[in-house]
């Protein structure tokens, strides 16, 4: 392998967990001395491990621009595949050699068929190995689901899928659970590797903690700002733990308020802010994307990890959230029927599911957790080991290479005549 080509269009800001995960894997390949380019977000202020990603995508990865309530996902294939494109045509095509990996970490079906479109133009003898990392069943989420014609998502996956392997047959599709390999060999009809998540904290240095530690159990809530995610739940989550003794205190990220208070989540939010104007000491919340360090030191702090998250998208999708706090061997609570609840399971990990995915199982799961707080830290301290070795960058890197057909030899000589 002479190089790898990291194209990630959620690259785009310090903060988050798109640039967390890139520089887990940017790590590893400067560990192993494989050079590494990354490519993200035009306007971004990122750097990953040293490396300024060149500026190359013009849009995040879920924009649409349908404007016809029958034939949206017809509008968004055709023009964001064309966006798409346009942007990977902004890279040097003399780039690349055959003995070269373009890996997307982060793909829809709107940017899959580009990649096809892209690798067709640069010249046979040079294309890239080039895999895809399919994170998202976007056709299953709740907000596609009153929507006229969408089972045509699932088939634009199978046509894009099945044109990148026309084109360059040394492609592998990739996901990060074997919930979502399944269902995209299914719908592609070709073969999708499972891979870890690589989101592995445990080598970065731990913060000190802070003076005067509050003796009562902090519980956290991190990540995105989304119904996905269950932030709805959060307000009777925490009224109901206020009887707990010793009652627990709370601090939630709200990465994303401006969305939050035009939507849906407002009246959730606007609790959860009265909430922390009247007790302070009891609920903090946490306004926008967090710089790495600051985030991890909210992770680091947390005595449990609250995921509420929906079994819609997390009975597939993997968590980072979920992943970084196993590897630090944290209490976490989780859904039913998602992928953190079934890897709590399959690990021995100090995972407490609820009953259901409502406000009311949840927070019983948090008393449970609590109540069992000693015996499920140690479950989880004996468990992170093997998960960490599992679910990381160098993990990641073996199953992939090794995944790889290798690269065309040199064409050979003409016998004589």
């Amino acid at each position: 392998m002479r190089q790898i080509h990291l194209c990630d269009p959620q690259l785009h800001d310090q903060g988050g967990h798109y640039l967390s995960h890139d520089a887990q894997l940017v790590r590893d390949l400067q560990r192993r001395g494989l050079p590494v380019r990354l490519y993200g977000r035009v306007g971004g202020t990122v750097d990953c491990e040293g490396v300024t990603p060149a500026p190359v995508f013009s849009h995040d990865l879920f924009q649409e621009v349908a404007r016809d309530p029958l034939v949206w996902a017809v509008e968004n294939f055709h023009a964001v595949n064309q966006t798409f494109l346009a942007d990977l045509g902004r890279i040097d095509p003399g780039g690349f050699t055959a003995d070269d990996l373009v890996y997307f970490p982060n793909l829809l079906q709107n940017q899959l068929h580009a990649v096809a479109l892209w690798l067709g133009q640069l010249p046979a003898a040079r294309r890239p190995a080039v895999a895809v990392m399919l994170r998202y069943l976007n056709h299953a989420m709740d907000y596609v689901q009153g929507r006229a014609n969408k089972d045509l998502i699932a088939l634009y996956y199978r046509f894009a899928a099945r044109a990148l392997a026309a084109v360059q047959p040394r492609t592998v599709l990739c996901s990060d659970t074997r919930e979502l390999a399944a269902a995209y060999q299914q719908i592609t009809g070709l073969p999708v590797l499972e891979l870890p998540n690589p989101m592995d904290l445990s080598d970065r240095p731990a913060p000190a903690p802070a003076a005067g530690a509050p003796a009562a159990p902090t519980l956290v809530y991190l990540g995105h700002t989304s119904a996905l995610r269950g932030l709805q739940f959060l307000p009777e989550i925490i009224e109901r733990c206020a009887s707990l003794t010793p009652r627990p205190r709370f601090i939630v990220q709200v990465q994303d308020r401006a969305a939050a208070a035009r939507g849906p989540l407002a009246p959730a939010l606007q609790r959860l802010e009265q909430m922390a104007a009247r007790t302070p000491e009891r609920v903090r919340l946490v306004a926008g994307p967090l710089p790495a360090a600051d985030y991890q030191a909210l992770l680091q702090a947390a005595d449990l990890v609250l995921l509420p998250y929906s079994p819609t998208f997390y009975g597939h999708g993997s968590s980072g959230v979920f992943t970084e706090a196993a590897s630090l061997a944290k209490v976490i609570v989780v859904s039913p029927d998602t992928v953190p609840a079934r890897q709590g399971r399959e690990y021995g990990l100090g995972v407490v599911t609820a009953a259901a995915w409502t406000a009311l199982a949840m927070a019983e799961a948090v008393a449970a957790a609590l109540r069992d707080r000693v015996g499920l830290q140690a479950k989880a301290a004996a468990a992170a080991p093997r998960f960490r070795s599992e679910q990381c960058a160098r993990a990641l890197w073996d199953q992939l290479l090794a995944a790889l057909p290798p690269a065309p030899g040199p064409a050979p000589a003409p016998l004589p005549a």
